[in-house]
């Protein structure tokens, strides 16, 4: 097969195929995936244990309702929720369950405020009933409701809690606002009592619409949005479903952001990339493509090349993908040379040598998406661009995340659309 290269306006390129490009070699053969039923995921975000910070205190979550909001990746006509109470109390040796009196789906009307449209105001069964008990370590997950949306519009859930662990299961940084007030207000528009950032139990919204697929982006705070705009929707995974929807080729594919801010490989926030790979991208129903941008946070704390044991986790990745008939793309590890704990020549090396291998013609992915040439300064690869660093020298900023997006959107494009 010819290497295929998109040089672009912009000064990088995209390997498309890369696990064949240049010795002729093919992808391994993908096993038949599950046949689709016509649900997606529209939205999801990763569990994982809380912390004090993390938490409303003025009320708590305990007989309190709390309003999350989302953008739906894709249109639909049916919607279904899942709540988690997977790490209650962290389950060593608490073993506690979650209880939800109400829940009620509507459409927001402006992202970032608590108020919905009532014309719209559903009210969310599981089982038929209203109200549902979440044993610890496991997670619920709705009746199919009829509810239609449009591509790209921003739902609001709303929560009545009744009995919430003291720890209970969250995803710490949403990057938009979730209101907390006491008392039942699932049905109406209210004065929060408190703003938070986090997502509470809520993790995931599937939706029904024929022919549809997710493709799911895998990876730490940089595929989560830390830094990104707050309330403005435009970490690279969001951009890349906005370039999506917008082309009638790739409208099918709903995209899901399965990032936790400070995960790793092997440790970091929240379990460890290598064990939630399972939970947080083969499991995500209608899941045909995941992009994988991981391993940053393995690196600072290198004492020597551990180039090789990521890359051994990789291939376990890729692995895993291809037997359930997934494609999976990489993502190379964008540059942090300006930041003070990540820098250093033996850090840069295993950047280096991780990237050229995640670009390689042998390394068995679907695909590559080249992140770090999308933000890095072309004058020096190993920092930010000075327009595309928020600060740090390690996460993009909005403008950074747009060129991630946009460049992901290129690859998935030419190697799916229809």
């Amino acid at each position: 097969m010819i290497k295929k290269i998109l040089s672009l306006a912009f000064g990088f390129s995209l390997c498309l195929g890369c696990c064949s490009c240049q010795t002729g070699k093919k992808p391994a053969k993908l096993a038949e995936p599950e046949p689709s039923d016509g649900w997606s995921c529209i939205f999801a975000v990763s569990t994982q244990p809380s912390q004090l910070d993390m938490l409303p205190k003025n009320p708590h979550l305990s007989d309190s309702t709390c309003r999350h909001q989302f953008q739906t990746s894709m249109s639909g006509s049916k919607i279904r929720l899942t709540f988690s109470n997977e790490h209650s109390d962290t389950l060593n040796p608490p073993d506690k369950p979650l209880t939800i009196e109400s829940v009620h789906v509507a459409k927001l009307l402006k992202p970032g405020e608590p108020n919905i449209d009532l014309d719209t105001d559903t009210v969310v069964t599981f089982g038929g009933s209203e109200s549902v008990t979440i044993p610890a370590g496991e997670t619920v997950t709705s009746d199919e409701i009829d509810f239609s949306y449009s591509a790209l519009e921003f739902i609001a859930v709303s929560t009545k809690f009744g009995t919430v662990p003291a720890y209970p299961t969250v995803h710490q940084e949403g990057d938009c606002g979730s209101w907390v007030a006491e008392g039942n207000h699932v049905s109406e528009n209210f004065s929060p009592s408190e703003y938070m950032w986090s997502y509470f139990s809520f993790c995931r919204a599937d939706g029904y619409n024929e022919g549809s697929q997710a493709l799911v982006c895998f990876g730490d705070s940089i595929t989560d949005g830390s830094i990104s705009t707050w309330n403005g929707f435009d970490a690279w995974p969001d951009i890349l479903a906005n370039e999506l929807q917008a082309d009638p080729a790739t409208s099918y594919i709903s995209v899901v952001n399965s990032g936790i801010g400070g995960n790793a490989i092997w440790g970091g926030s929240g379990i460890p990339a290598k064990d939630r790979f399972e939970r947080d991208a083969l499991d995500i129903p209608g899941v045909r493509t995941v992009i994988i941008l991981i391993g940053t946070n393995d690196i600072p704390g290198a004492q020597t090349d551990t180039s090789e044991d990521m890359i051994k986790e990789y291939k376990a990745m890729i692995d895993a993908c291809h037997k359930r008939g997934i494609k999976i793309f990489a993502g190379t590890i964008t540059p942090f040379g300006t930041n003070e704990w990540w820098k250093s020549d033996l850090h840069e090396g295993i950047r280096s040598k991780v990237n050229e291998w995640l670009m390689s013609p042998d390394s068995g992915f679907d695909g590559c998406v080249d992140f770090a040439s999308a933000v890095c300064d072309p004058s020096d690869p190993t920092i930010l661009k000075s327009e595309n660093d928020s600060g740090d020298g390690l996460h993009p900023s909005a403008a950074g995340h747009r060129l991630m997006g946009e460049a992901a959107a290129k690859v998935i494009k030419e190697a799916l659309g229809q």
